[in-house]
């Protein structure tokens, strides 16, 4: 398992020079009154943008972050899963060889969709960061050149 950052989300964007120490706390009473994932109640609130936040997640969990659009993935990669089990579990495999199956994800702690592409390979996962954004572009891309096959 990765050695994780002590530091919380909030203190590594504030570092990061993209929150304030109000912003934060304006969030959290946002989370302490209506419940949430705090990230998503920055981005909500306007204070963080996606690829700020999922820079800051690379971070704190020691997973590199891996902008999906500057990487020329292999297609059938993707498409070596259905699309909506991509979707549900908010990552693609982007590429593999011999020994390892490289995905990347916007939920690096959803250890159940890893084993089961690791079961399913045959091969260690090396595990990247990415916005869900950059991810779904990409799987509705890899999709679209395959009209109907394994897309609802």
């Amino acid at each position: 398992m990765r050695e994780r950052s002590k530091k919380r989300l909030g203190e590594i964007l504030i570092e990061d020079g993209v929150l304030t120490p109000e912003n934060l706390e304006e969030a959290l009473l946002h989370q302490k009154k209506d419940g949430g994932i705090i990230g998503q109640i920055l981005i909500r609130l306007g204070y963080v943008t996606e690829e700020n936040l999922t820079a800051a997640l690379s971070r704190q969990l020691n997973i590199p972050y891996l902008p999906v659009a500057n990487y020329a993935v292999n297609m059938d990669s993707i498409r070596s899963y259905r699309y909506d089990y991509c979707k549900q579990n908010m990552l693609i495999v982007f590429d593999q060889d011999d020994r390892y199956v490289y995905v990347v994800t916007a939920d690096p702690l959803n250890d159940i969709a890893i084993d089961h592409i690791e079961k399913n390979s045959g091969k260690r996962a090396q595990v990247f960061i990415s916005t869900l954004s950059e991810i779904m572009n990409m799987l509705d891309l890899a999709f679209a050149q395959e009209p109907g096959k394994n897309k609802p």
